[in-house]
């Protein structure tokens, strides 16, 4: 079973709604950067795409915030409020469809989290269980 680990040390950001007009349909400049940027991590990982099943872990860590009480910074450690999962998760998908995997209907078992830490960022493993 391979296993490939990726680390983007960048504030995770979720999928936005895109953009509409009469003539386009875009993203936001911030988010295509954002998953540019995992994009171009995940090429220096992949040979090639995987083409078989696919299992992967996902943490997304958020800073703890600094106006936050010395008792609540030591308690923190599930971000539950926004951005939602499965918009996180959503982001990390486009940005390594066609990279780590051809189509991200490959992936039939993922594990998530969304948690405090003292850095920002986003952990991958990704595993082949073809």
């Amino acid at each position: 079973m391979e296993t490939v680990n990726i680390f983007y040390p960048i504030k995770p950001k979720p999928a936005p709604r895109p953009r509409v007009t009469s003539r386009v349909t875009y993203n936001a400049k911030d988010y295509t950067a954002w998953k540019n940027g995992l994009k171009l991590i995940a090429k220096t990982k992949f040979k090639k795409p995987l083409d078989g099943a696919v299992s992967m872990k996902v943490d997304f860590f958020y800073q703890i915030p600094k106006i936050w009480s010395k008792k609540k910074k030591a308690d923190a450690k599930w971000h539950t409020s926004r951005p939602d999962i499965d918009n996180l998760l959503k982001s990390v998908f486009d940005a390594l469809n066609g990279v780590a995997f051809i189509d991200d209907s490959q992936v039939c078992q993922i594990e998530s989290r969304k948690q405090y830490a003292e850095f920002e960022g986003v952990k991958i493993e990704i595993y082949d269980i073809s």
